[in-house]
């Protein structure tokens, strides 16, 4: 009887070129490598943070997965796994192009799209059994994402300058306000009229300006934020 059972149970389990418990694995490893990279763009508050690029990353290698077992139950030596998995790399676009953003002149997000496309790389790679090679670009995009970053800043810090301009009502206590929402500025000009004042600050031109007016215009003493 427990024979008859346990013949029973192995018809619902599928029959893979390798153990169940592997393509387990590789949906976990996985999810655990694309949740590293989306942290960091989490951390950096970027539209596609950890979820996305954890699920990204997992859809991808059950894709794999998918064409791997597909072409070993059904294809024989004439089906090629490479065709769906190529689909992905070709549609993973249109969700890059989903967290690309764009405000005014500026654009924001071209590097969360291509951590993205690359992040269903290191799923597709995870799902093929290339565990060394996918920890391996892990590591190197999360250097490139977060330690390069840095130095890029720097190497970049004398290219300009952004101009905030904010301008508020003339009340106790306001400037102490803006000049904390606009840390990391500096204040080249201040001209104060009647019941209004004028700041002007200048900043490094990778600081997020973006960020910085959406921090000003919280405060209700603030009539008008532009870049100038």
């Amino acid at each position: 009887m427990h024979d008859y059972y346990l013949n029973l149970l192995y018809r619902f389990v599928e029959n893979y070129p390798f153990p169940l418990w592997e393509a387990f694995l590789r949906i976990l490893f996985s999810a655990l490598l694309g949740a590293l990279i989306g942290l960091e763009r989490e951390r950096r508050r970027q539209p596609a943070g950890l979820r996305t690029h954890a699920v990204l990353s997992i859809g991808s290698t059950l894709i794999t997965l998918v064409s791997i077992f597909s072409a070993y139950t059904y294809g024989g030596f004439t089906a090629d796994p490479s065709r769906i998995t190529a689909q992905i790399v070709s549609g993973i676009g249109f969700l890059g192009a989903g967290a690309i953003l764009r405000f005014g002149v500026t654009v924001k997000g071209l590097t969360t799209a291509a951590s993205l496309w690359s992040t269903a790389g290191i799923g597709i790679s995870v799902g093929l059994g290339m565990y060394t090679l996918s920890v391996f670009t892990t590591v190197i995009m999360l250097l490139f994402l977060s330690l390069v970053s840095k130095i890029e800043r720097e190497l970049i810090r004398s290219k300009g300058l952004i101009h905030i301009r904010v301008v508020s009502e003339d009340i106790p206590n306001v400037s102490e306000k803006i000049s904390e929402v606009m840390s990391g500025g500096n204040l080249v000009k201040f001209t104060k009229r009647k019941n209004e004042l004028e700041f002007l600050f200048a900043f490094p031109d990778y600081v997020d300006a973006e960020e910085k007016i959406k921090e000003a215009l919280k405060l209700k003493e603030v009539r008008e934020v532009e870049v100038i």
